[in-house]
């Protein structure tokens, strides 16, 4: 979870909470995440979604790297990519998409969840499976490239043996 201070009052504020905070507070021009201490101006503070860790932080170079990330920030940077890469008629969707947290990665959960918060029901039901084709193409790409990277790095290995 992701907490910001006004630079004006000093309020300590979670992510889901400083829009209503920027409407009442007359001197926040700007909020600071606490973590890794960046002002964010406007609602460029939606788009930081994650920093550094505590352990990072205070253990600096003693810290141990996560080796693989988590599958759903994966999703949600597939997600993000993809708002530049859709067609004009879908591109509204994906920019709401893309302010949101959570996003099933199943094709039914993500049906249901689209017809729920993107309201398309209905005769819309093809824009959700137009919308489903995109991210899907897209994780199939990252996919293709993730096992090339490994195969070339397998082989370079061997090559070092080799040697």
């Amino acid at each position: 979870m992701v907490f910001f201070s006004c630079d004006g009052c000093g309020e300590m504020l979670k992510k889901s909470a400083v829009d209503g905070h920027a409407n009442r507070c007359r001197r926040c021009d700007s909020v600071s995440c606490v973590d890794c201490s960046v002002s964010f101006f406007g609602d460029d503070y939606r788009a930081h979604t994650s920093c550094i860790t505590e352990a990072e932080r205070y253990e600096g170079k003693l810290a141990k790297k996560p080796q693989k990330r988590n599958p759903q920030q994966e999703w949600m940077d597939i997600v993000e990519t993809s708002v530049e890469a859709a067609p004009g008629h879908l591109k509204s969707y994906m920019n709401t998409m893309a302010g949101l947290d959570n996003i099933p990665r199943k094709e039914k959960q993500f049906r249901n969840f689209t017809a729920n918060s993107l309201n398309l029901r209905g005769r819309n039901e093809s824009i959700v499976g137009e919308i489903w084709v995109l991210l899907k193409t897209e994780r199939e790409k990252r996919q293709a490239e993730k096992e090339k990277q490994q195969k070339d790095q397998k082989e370079k290995e061997d090559k070092a043996k080799e040697l």
